[in-house]
């Protein structure tokens, strides 16, 4: 069998070829009972296609769950799990049985980890087993010297709750244990599992310290979220209460920041020494303390509740008495964010020149905080705030300040400056042996520009950068999909469309972060699965895309609507994404589309736009100048052409000379020399001719 396999003439079955396609579950539920009864969609994406679980789902009665957006959710009820129970694992092994309950606490299991939920050293021995007989699990990647498995998603939720009917006892006692293992290696699992396993402290402690790490992986929805589903007392936690004021000033909502930081205020007394200095830090540099407390915080200047300015003319650093280089007066409380990962001023005599570094490590973190929610031009702002107090210091931003450079990355690749975004990714600072999530981050946006470049060298430099994280047991599970996603868009940009689809299938039945959902949208659109991409699109509700995943959607939408026919969908999708772009300088997404969205751009300005200059200004880099006719009577000039590029909006003569920066007279000149040049009369005559001729 061996000798076959890899001389290639054997074939493997596994779960994805045996795995019934939506046309076979239609056809199954077809034969059990008429299609309406039963909404076989959400039967099959809730099972994975898994042949044994859809039949129970289509045959029983399936518990659906409502969700946030309306949507069903598909939850198999008792005949299900009772099938688990006796046919599978009522026939293992006991020790095999009682391992299996036990290790599926997480969906994701290594050899570490299997040991300490079986509480016995032969738990490795028993997950080689279960992969030796398929148990439903499957060797996944290669961190390090060991692999990472995962389970049948159905199956380990099965599992689970039959242990919690067993031994609930247990059960939390399982998801304490992985919370622990999860604590430096993945805090969104890790938060997860505490919370399963009923130790809200441990989530609390663990969130307030990498709040960030949650929000680079989940985005700000979720992580709000989360802290609103935290149980009483936890929820009113002074760090939770701070994390959810950030939530609200990124989500643009000043006023209830403020507030939330007021009531946060009122904990601080309760906390230790070092988080109340770091807290000092926050509300000092922040100024979101509208109220006056019963009590006086060390070095934090207060604000009136009537100005909103504080009893200085700026913000200072607690304890130093002095302002914050690169630091103007804040009039705005949305302009200001807080980061709860700065480290505490130094209590040492050179303590007000730490206090200044601390405060430029929150600046940094500030500016990834607004790239990550798609304030771009804020991050832009806080990048420079803070690059200039790093002058005043006399040092350049360093290991301190890896969100710094990663938001710039960021900024630059989605404003579509590929050579900056390459030279600030290029420039994070590693955080050790063991990469933090913006290491993740900052390798998954590197493919991401090169990919883009298109240049191999430098993809191929990018990949080994990801894989090295993998082997190095870098990647956490919810982490998995940001990897898989950067492997397939490496594949399509070899050329390899085929192999990028098959190595982010199994991201099609996950949920995934709004980032990745945008990647994989595009690649099934452009692979054909007009259905799934539509599918992936509709997976993020509105409120969760920011600028740039929102913009890129939308044109994921209207390309979509314009395969179907549907014109009038196709330009409401394209309004909708360039309201989105244009405030925030979005260019990437359109770049990306630069082919296919030409015709659609084009028809979409005569359409009618409330975004004239900046649909003109895509229509002009969609303008190829090696499709210009050979012939000199026919051959514009480099200024014709950009002047002929904004006649394809509705802007006047005034609004092209603005665009240009060049008067309303030159501008009448360049038409009147375009209308000579093409032989045309009126402006529309002019778009026709250089159409039909190939000079647009």
């Amino acid at each position: 069998m061996e000798k076959l396999r890899y001389a290639g003439g054997l074939a493997e079955f596994r779960t994805a070829e045996l795995a019934f396609t939506l046309q076979e579950a239609m056809e199954l539920a077809f034969s059990f009972k008429p299609a309406t009864e039963v909404d076989v969609e959400a039967v099959w994406r809730a099972t994975g296609g898994w042949p044994v679980a859809l039949h129970a789902g289509l045959v029983g009665t399936p518990a659906n769950k409502e969700h946030e957006d309306g949507s069903l959710g598909f939850t198999p009820e008792g005949a299900f799990t009772e099938y688990i129970a006796e046919e599978v694992l009522g026939q293992l092994d006991p020790p095999l049985a009682d391992f299996v309950l036990r290790a599926t606490t997480s969906d994701w299991l290594e050899h570490e980890l299997a040991i300490a939920l079986s509480g016995a050293p032969t738990g490795g021995v028993l997950l080689q087993e279960c992969v030796r007989k398929g148990l439903f699990i499957e060797e996944k990647d290669s961190r390090g010297n060991e692999y990472v498995h995962h389970w049948q998603p159905l199956f380990a939720a099965q599992c689970r709750e039959i242990l919690e009917e067993r031994s609930p006892v247990l059960a939390e006692h399982l998801h304490r244990i992985a919370a622990r293992y999860y604590q430096d290696l993945d805090i969104s699992e890790s938060v997860s599992q505490a919370l399963q396993g009923r130790e809200p402290q441990q989530a609390v402690t663990s969130l307030v310290s990498h709040w960030l790490e949650y929000l680079l992986r989940n985005g700000l929805y979720p992580l709000e979220q989360l802290c609103l589903d935290l149980p009483a007392p936890w929820g009113e936690d002074a760090g939770v209460l701070m994390i959810r004021s950030v939530c609200r000033a990124l989500a643009g909502d000043a006023q209830s920041a403020v507030d939330l930081a007021d009531r946060a205020l009122g904990g601080v007394s309760a906390l230790d020494a070092l988080p109340r200095r770091r807290f000092e830090l926050y509300v000092d540099l922040l100024g979101l303390m509208p109220n006056v407390r019963p009590f006086q915080l060390h070095g934090v200047s207060r604000r009136t509740p009537e100005t909103g300015q504080g009893t200085g003319s700026q913000p200072r650093a607690p304890g130093s008495g002095r302002s914050l280089p690169g630091q103007a007066a804040v009039g705005q409380h949305e302009e200001e964010q807080l980061s709860l990962l700065a480290p505490p001023a130094a209590d040492t005599p050179e303590g007000s020149h730490g206090a200044v570094a601390d405060e430029l490590f929150v600046t940094s973190e500030i500016a990834l905080a607004y790239a990550l929610a798609g304030d771009l031009a804020a991050a832009e702002r806080r990048v420079v705030q803070a690059l200039n107090g790093a002058g005043e210091l006399g040092s350049s931003p360093g290991g301190g300040m890896a969100g710094l450079r990663l938001a710039q990355g960021i900024t630059s690749y989605w404003i579509d400056d590929l050579p900056g975004a390459r030279t600030h990714l290029d420039h994070v600072p590693p955080s050790g042996n063991r990469a933090s999530s913006i290491d993740k981050l900052c390798a998954v946006y590197r493919i991401l520009v090169d990919c883009a470049g298109g240049d191999p060298a430098q993809i191929a430099a990018s990949g080994e950068m990801l894989m090295s994280f993998q082997d190095r047991g870098l990647y956490g599970p919810s982490w998995n999909a940001f990897s898989t996603m950067a492997s397939a868009k490496i594949a399509e940009a070899e050329g390899d469309l085929a192999g990028a689809l098959a190595i982010a299938k199994p991201l099609q039945h996950a949920e995934n972060p709004p980032l990745v959902l945008v990647f994989l949208a595009e690649l099934l659109r452009r692979g054909g699965k007009f259905a799934e991409a539509l599918y992936c699109t509709q997976a993020v509700r509105e409120r969760e895309r920011n600028s740039y995943t929102g913009t890129s959607i939308a044109l994921t939408e209207a390309l979509l609507a314009s395969h179907d026919g549907d014109l009038s969908a196709a330009h409401e999708r394209i309004e909708h994404a360039v309201s989105l772009a244009e405030p925030q300088r979005i260019f990437r997404p359109f770049a990306e589309h630069r082919d296919e969205l030409s015709g659609l751009l084009m028809q979409h300005a005569v359409w009618g736009t409330a975004h004239e200059a900046f649909v003109a200004a895509q229509l002009k880099e969609n303008t190829h100048g090696d499709n210009l006719t050979t012939f000199l009577y026919w051959r514009l000039t480099e200024r014709e052409l950009e002047v002929l590029a904004y006649m394809r909006s509705m802007m006047t003569a005034a609004d092209i000379g603005k665009a240009l920066f060049i008067s309303v007279n030159t501008v009448k000149t360049h038409q009147r020399s375009i209308y000579r040049k093409l032989g045309a009369a009126s402006r529309r005559d002019v778009l026709k001719i250089a159409a039909a001729r190939g000079i647009i």
